[in-house]
């Protein structure tokens, strides 16, 4: 039984780090965003749109990381859904980018180095917080019922 226990808080304890990480990151994003926004007005839809994002991440990482310290399983929903938002949102922005569809051109070149860099950067650690949020160990943590299907 303590073994159980031990190996649930690792799980929720791994998870939660890696969403207060995330959205650390994600915050300062938006602190970025709001430099940029005042020293540049004229680029006011791209970084208005980027800081949006960012602060849907950081309301979503933050605050879920925190709460499955705190065993609530509303903190599971949190690191879930950020990090499904922080890989959609990734996805999205490289597919865009790909497509010519952007406020910036970054050529084939800057597309290799920017948006398959941010997906090397940004997938592999949400993929790995979702994967630990949604297991059973981190649900059992928070004390949710689990039916094996």
């Amino acid at each position: 039984m303590k073994r159980l226990i031990a190996t649930e808080r690792r799980t929720a304890l791994a998870a939660a780090v890696l969403a207060l990480l995330g959205g650390l990151v994600y915050l300062t994003g938006l602190c970025l965003d709001a430099v940029a926004l005042l020293s540049f007005p004229d680029d006011a839809g791209r970084v208005g749109l980027h800081a949006a994002v960012d602060l849907v991440l950081v309301s979503a990482l933050l605050p879920g990381g925190v709460l499955l310290l705190r065993r609530e399983p509303l903190g599971r929903i949190g690191c879930i859904a950020g990090s499904c938002a922080a890989m959609l949102a990734t996805l999205t922005s490289t597919l865009l980018a790909a497509a010519g569809v952007t406020f910036t051109d970054f050529g084939p070149s800057g597309l290799a180095v920017g948006g398959l860099g941010a997906l090397a950067l940004v997938v592999p650690p949400a993929v790995v917080t979702l994967a630990l949020a949604a297991s059973g160990p981190a649900a059992r943590w928070c004390g949710a019922e689990i039916h094996p299907t």
